[in-house]
């Protein structure tokens, strides 16, 4: 089994579920905190202990809403994290509410040892919010990021959502514009996706919600596609900006195929095999399912699986395809590769395939072809 130098860590806790979300989230529940974080420091501890892991370049703590934890609680796992192993100027990411963020809270974080934060903003506009369910203000979200490079963190994601109804291409700029005059060293810019299982996905099935067409959604994607690059923004992956330097290193490493522990309930886990195959692995959704499932075993996996060579090369294209300066990952397909270059989404540059403007766009079904 190759090394592992990238972790995940999940907290599913929230203060509230938005009625987009679709990840393995959970309100109301903040009681469970203080145990959840016992089990997850086991699994942290048992997983190093048993795996060839570490020195982590990357640990990223997401949710849910990890910025519900104490300082305390973070501490308690990242000294487990560190009892693996950190390779010097290992990147460690925690996911942040705006609400959440004050000075207190910030210096606490970096002295736990997080070095980069990723604040969900999603919009600024108040209506946008109220459609989404954010508990925060756009002048929230702003102060969140002021908190943040003052307290001391000098890489910082802002995180926005385009697409939203209600809200036209103007608007979005408008959002966009006063993230940027902020000078954040990251932004992640993510199209609002229906999926079936959540509240929008029944609001948009009955016709309570009617969301904005294809061509207004690529509109307002390439619109801020061409200010973040004028703004000196690398757009590296095809939802993803940063300044020089400042590109997402735990992403890159999934994006490049790389394997990864997920620890936390409902955490998923892709380990590869030095003859080419892949092994997933998951755990059990619910919190409290996932503390007994430690406490009792040590570890609270729920299924595996694992995937042939070819399999494996396949997923590892459709990922690849992804990344914008180019990728070699499309090599082991020479025949899809040149399908999808005569379809013009990709195109061929020094030894590299790359995503088209149409290729961009395509995105999913470029990546889909490599998996037969």
């Amino acid at each position: 089994m190759q090394r592992i130098h990238s972790l995940y860590l999940h907290v599913p806790f929230c203060t509230w579920v938005c009625k987009y979300c679709d990840f393995n989230a959970y309100a109301v529940l903040e009681g469970l905190i203080p145990p959840y974080v016992d089990a997850l420091a086991r699994e942290i501890e048992l997983a190093g202990a048993e795996l060839p892991i570490g020195p982590l370049d990357s640990v990223f703590v997401g949710g849910g809403t990890p910025s519900l934890l104490t300082s305390a609680q973070l501490h308690q796992l990242l000294d487990r994290v560190r009892g693996i192993g950190l390779a010097p100027a290992a990147e460690i990411t925690l996911e942040a509410n705006p609400s959440n963020v004050t000075s207190e809270h910030i210096a606490g974080w970096l002295e736990a040892g997080v070095n980069r934060i990723s604040i969900g903003v999603q919009s600024l506009q108040p209506d946008a919010l109220r459609f989404l369910e954010r508990l925060h203000s756009g002048t929230d979200a702003i102060a969140a990021i002021r908190t943040a490079g003052a307290g001391g963190f000098s890489n910082i994601n802002a995180d926005l959502l385009y697409g939203v109804p209600g809200v036209n291409l103007a608007r979005w700029l408008e959002s966009l514009e006063a993230v940027l005059a902020e000078r954040v060293q990251h932004l992640s810019a993510y199209e609002l996706t229906v999926e079936s299982k959540t509240r929008l996905g029944q609001e948009v099935r009955t016709g309570l919600v009617r969301m904005p067409g294809d061509d207004e959604q690529l509109a307002q994607y390439w619109a801020a596609a061409e200010r973040l690059e004028t703004s000196g923004y690398e757009h590296y992956e095809i939802s993803n900006w940063s300044l020089p330097g400042f590109a997402c290193r735990h992403n890159l490493a999934a994006w490049h195929y790389r394997p990864y522990l997920g620890c936390g309930a409902g955490a998923h886990s892709m380990f590869r095999r030095t003859g080419g195959s892949t092994d997933r692995r998951w755990n059990v959704n619910g919190p409290q399912a996932y503390i007994r499932q430690v406490l009792a075993s040590g570890n609270a996996l729920a299924g595996s699986e694992t995937l042939s060579a070819e399999r494996a090369l396949g997923e590892a294209a459709m990922t690849g395809v992804r990344l914008l300066q180019g990728t070699t990952s499309t090599d082991a397909f020479p025949l899809q590769r040149r399908q999808l270059v005569a379809a013009g989404l990709l195109m061929e540059s020094d030894g590299t395939a790359r995503l088209t403007r149409r290729g961009v766009e395509l995105a999913n079904q470029v990546g889909a072809a490599f998996l037969g």
